[in-house]
């Protein structure tokens, strides 16, 4: 008959095949384990993950509350986090890969700061193990060349501590418990990978199972395009840092207005922006979409003023550029080829946005719409003369805004 520590070990690696979260796997363990008798009153997990600002993320289950908190320590931290007096350093630093710990004893309560926050809090037994899986991470000074895996403590209150029999059982359930982190881990980097360079409403696209080509649909939203005017001359006259240090500074002028308003950046293209705001009648209405993706150019804007104080001091360049602002249905989804793909928006309505920002110059107006656009929210702009636009055979009704609200 399988007894406590294989019965859960079994459940682990069903939860790793599962769709619960790692915070839900955790939670279960601990109830698992005290319906077993097992009397844990904290378990914490450390885990590094492969993430450009992230360096680790700690997960933590106390008795008390019954709840998983889970923090994130940034990649900057990680330096002081490893090279400190705590079980967590020295097993990631290789001094041992297993920490058991008596914090009845005042001699072992005096090896850690952490020891004695537990011991008062009344804790009286404490065992750690270390684990190491996943890519090799050398990418900072001062970290272990080959920091990677996790540290998993338990923690009691038992006034006699771990038993033996809990401490044999605990470490035979310690593999099944890495595989459910590093499956979590795998699946928060590519959440968090796609994010980054999909957006976060294409993100979910893909990973809810939209990934062949030509999948898609269309899609009615407010259409967001900008370029930086200039780049051609900054390119040319500027050291390759200092101009792509000024491309970035626009991107962060006009991409996180976006998202800050509940816009998707779509697509970098060179050093221009492609953004939409998709409308859903439930919980994107269009007028308060449009309303968002007009504040979020003004936003952008107003980021660029600010910026432009900074650089001016440090004789750069300032940053200018048009956003043109346009409604209708966009070809949403995967293009391209079998070995590359791409998520983005296509249709005429991306291009008349596009051909609306490049009359942003000749008409010296930076932040126009077209009248399709402004006719969907309440703010009245300066109507402008029809427009002839390459490539489409009408006329085009602009309407200007100012770019302060």
């Amino acid at each position: 008959m399988a007894d406590l520590f294989e019965t859960i070990n079994d459940w682990l690696l069903g939860q790793a095949l599962g769709d619960d979260s790692f915070e839900e796997t955790l939670k279960g363990l601990a109830n698992r384990l005290l319906d077993g008798g097992v009397p844990v009153a904290r378990i914490s997990v450390g885990r590094s993950i492969l993430h450009p600002v992230i360096g680790f993320i700690d997960v933590q289950w106390n008795r008390d509350s019954d709840r998983v908190m889970v923090q994130q320590i940034p990649r900057i931290g990680m330096g002081s986090a490893l090279s400190g007096n705590s079980p967590f350093a020295d097993i990631t630093r290789k001094k041992f890969n297993v920490l058991r710990a008596d914090l009845t004893d005042p001699a072992e309560v005096a090896r850690y700061e952490i020891f004695a926050d537990l011991a008062q809090k009344g804790v009286t037994g404490y065992v750690a193990f270390g684990r190491r899986f996943g890519m090799v991470n050398a990418h900072h000074a001062g970290i272990p060349t080959d920091f990677r895996g996790a540290t998993l403590s338990f923690a009691t209150k038992r006034f006699s501590g771990f038993s033996s029999d809990d401490l044999e059982g605990l470490e035979r359930i310690i593999s099944a418990l890495c595989v459910c982190i590093r499956i979590d881990n795998d699946g928060f980097v590519a959440s968090e990978l796609l994010e980054t360079y999909l957006g976060r409403i294409s993100g979910k696209q893909v990973l809810s199972g939209q990934i062949e080509r030509g999948d898609g649909r269309k899609i009615d939203c407010a259409i967001f395009y900008s370029d930086l005017r200039g780049s051609l001359g900054m390119s040319q006259e500027l050291d390759t840092q200092t101009y792509l240090d000024t491309v970035n500074a626009y991107f962060d002028c006009t991409a996180t207005a976006v998202a800050d308003h509940g816009g998707e950046v779509l697509k970098f293209i060179g050093d221009g922006v492609l953004a939409i705001f998709p409308f859903d009648d439930t919980t994107r209405p269009r007028a308060n979409m449009c309303a968002a993706a007009l504040a979020s150019a003004r936003e952008a804007f107003a980021r660029a003023t600010h910026t432009n104080k900074t650089r001016q001091k440090e004789g750069l360049p300032e940053i200018s550029f048009g956003i043109a602002l346009h409604v209708g249905s966009v070809i949403y989804g995967n293009v391209g080829t079998a070995k590359r793909l791409d998520f983005t928006a296509t249709g005429p309505a991306v291009g008349l946005a596009a051909r609306v920002e490049q009359l942003t110059r000749s008409v010296d107006a930076p932040l126009l719409a077209t009248a399709e656009f402004a006719a969907l929210i309440r703010e009245e702009g300066a109507e402008l003369a029809p427009q002839n636009l390459r490539g489409f055979q009408d006329a085009v009704a602009l309407v200007s805004y100012p770019i302060d609200s």
